[in-house]
């Protein structure tokens, strides 16, 4: 039987897949409650409804088109999800289009979602960026 909890997990793992990572904004109005309201340490203020997590991750993916996150562990129970995440930039230069040295970018955090009615409600984020500098010699 499918639970609650696990369908609320693949949610945040669509969210995850195709709004992050491959840019389908209008998949938000899907995903996103009308009254959301996320705390993010990389935002001025709280992102509030769908179309503040459209503006927040459009313009993220402009900035880094090469972001790319992972999921690395989920915890659901009733109307949360906790996500171990982890999101690398590959800055220009990255290995295999011949650079001898690319500068990859990576954050990881844990996002701590509400759901309700099948829409996320409330999210609160916490992250470390770590950068690494990968390539010939590194």
């Amino acid at each position: 039987m499918d639970s609650v909890s696990e369908r609320n997990k693949r949610k945040v793992q669509l969210f995850v897949d195709a709004v992050l990572n491959e840019g389908r904004l209008e998949l938000i109005d899907e995903l996103v409650a009308a009254d959301y309201l996320g705390h993010l340490p990389c935002a001025d203020t709280v992102v509030t409804g769908p179309a503040g997590v459209r503006e927040l991750v459009a313009g993220h993916r402009r900035a880094h088109p090469g972001v790319h996150v992972k999921i690395e562990d989920q915890i659901a129970e009733d109307d949360r999800v906790v996500t171990h995440w982890q999101a690398t930039i590959a800055a220009p230069g990255a290995p295999g289009d011949g650079a001898p040295t690319a500068r990859i970018s990576c954050c990881t955090g844990i996002s701590i979602i509400r759901f309700l009615a099948g829409k996320q409600i409330d999210s609160r984020t916490a992250c470390t960026n770590l950068t690494a500098n990968r390539g010939a010699g590194a």
